[in-house]
């Protein structure tokens, strides 16, 4: 399957789920409803922290090739990341620099 068929796939059953959940709410079945939209709110919220996650890897990353004007070592990535005394901003890092 191809990455299009894949994503319209996906697309096609959040569709439906949202039909489906438009339809409880007409027949009065809220709570149907709210837990699909609830799992909805939680998958953004992931997609949301993956992307945040990759982003401040990024950006660790950016700045420090500015500062040594070349490509990091797996070493020193993993050096430099330990040394991030921000514990939430740590663990946002991504261990590998790949």
């Amino acid at each position: 399957m191809t990455t299009a068929t894949t994503d319209m796939r996906a697309e096609l059953v959040e569709l439906t789920a949202e039909r489906d959940a438009l339809r409880a709410q007409l027949a009065g079945d809220l709570p149907q409803a709210t837990r699909w939209l609830q799992r909805k709110v939680w998958r953004q919220a992931a997609e949301l922290d993956r992307l945040n996650r990759r982003v401040t890897s990024q950006r660790f990353v950016l700045r420090t090739l500015a500062e040594l004007g070349r490509s990091l070592t797996a070493e020193e990535h993993r050096a430099a990341r330990d040394a991030v005394t921000n514990v939430e901003l740590r663990d946002r890092i991504a261990i590998d620099a790949g």
